[in-house]
């Protein structure tokens, strides 16, 4: 419960250099403390793994969340006395950046690795990033090269569960590229937001890992 000075919200009340933490008038609660000042960064990770946090307002947040991409591929074919290599590139990872709001609770973060390098035509999918069962972003997929010759489609759009105050960025991935023998390599899907998650690179002897993915929360108020 905030208390404000005409029309500025107070967020912390102090008598000297303690901070209080709740305020009554009788048994009634007319201000409350925030556990976080605004645009504190509560969680930030481009590591890939699975994280537990425990979020003590509920309130606006800015998260940024993008998911793995896929790896790129090659595969050489053998057409009679010659043979030729198929090249494509991995996806890219989905992403959101936004505000969205958060109740307060402990959430389980997953950031996703990349797809692993394949050298047998089909490159491998990026993983999906996750804060809980409010937001999640979907990995790229791997390339083809095996059935065909095939850049690896992007990550699909995010699934948002909560509001949403404002966005910045809402998309699918983007598709890797694919290329024939003629030219000497495929890029992989570009990212989204700063070379997370970008797709695997790809050319001839040569199938690249999808780049992992990204999560930060930033409180915003309440």
């Amino acid at each position: 419960m905030p208390l404000y000075h005409g029309s500025q919200k107070i967020e912390d009340l102090y008598v000297g250099s303690t901070k209080i933490g709740e305020l009554y008038k009788g048994s009634t609660l007319v201000y409350k403390s925030c556990k976080y000042n605004p645009d504190q960064v509560i969680f930030e990770s481009a590591t890939p793994g699975t994280y537990s946090l425990e979020l003590l307002e509920t309130g606006k947040y800015e998260v940024y969340c993008i998911a793995g991409g896929g790896s790129g591929t090659f595969r050489i074919r053998i057409s009679g006395s010659s043979y030729y290599e198929r090249i494509a590139g991995g996806g890219s990872g989905s992403g959101f950046i936004g505000v969205v709001h958060i109740t307060k609770n402990t959430y389980s973060i997953n950031i996703a690795a990349g797809g692993s390098g394949n050298y047998e035509g089909y490159g491998y999918s990026g993983g999906n990033s996750l804060i809980g069962n409010i937001l999640t972003c979907y990995g790229g997929g791997g390339a083809n090269t095996h059935d065909g010759n095939a850049g690896g489609g992007g990550g699909a759009i995010p699934s948002v569960n909560t509001t949403i105050y404002s966005t910045q960025l809402n998309s699918a991935g983007n598709t890797g590229e694919n290329n024939a023998s003629v030219l000497p390599s495929a890029s992989g899907g570009a990212s989204l937001y700063n070379g997370y998650g970008k797709g695997g690179d790809a050319s001839s002897r040569y199938s690249g890992a999808g780049n992992g993915g990204y999560v930060k929360i930033i409180y915003k108020g309440r």
